[in-house]
C-alpha cells in the first residue's frame, strides 16, 4: 500500500469551513464528485470514510434497472454451485 501526503489548509466556505483534497487521494480512493462522506474525529483526529451503499436485497440492487428486451427466453446458468438462491 502507497502512503500519500500532502498539506492543505481549512479555508472559510460560506458559514462553514472547507478542506480542499488533493485529486491523487481521490483517485486513489476511488472517491467521486458529490460522493457522501461520513466525517468523526478518533484519537484526537479528523477521519473522512467514503460512504458505500450495499443493496439489502436483489430489489434494491436492480432497483434502476430497465429491460432492454433483448433476450427471447430464460437463461441456464446450470446447477447451483454455491449459495444460490433457489427460484
Amino acid at each position: 500500500m502507497t502512503t500519500l501526503e500532502a498539506k492543505t489548509k481549512i479555508t472559510g466556505w460560506g458559514n462553514s469551513k472547507g478542506l480542499r483534497i488533493p485529486r491523487k487521494f481521490l483517485e486513489t480512493l476511488h472517491i467521486s464528485d458529490n460522493q457522501e462522506m461520513q466525517i468523526s474525529v478518533k484519537n484526537n483526529s479528523l477521519v473522512i470514510t467514503p460512504v458505500t451503499e450495499e443493496p439489502n436485497s436483489i430489489h434494491e440492487l436492480f432497483a434502476g434497472w430497465k429491460d432492454d428486451g433483448i433476450r427471447g427466453n430464460e437463461l441456464d446458468w446450470g446447477m447451483a454451485k454455491g449459495e444460490e438462491l433457489k427460484w
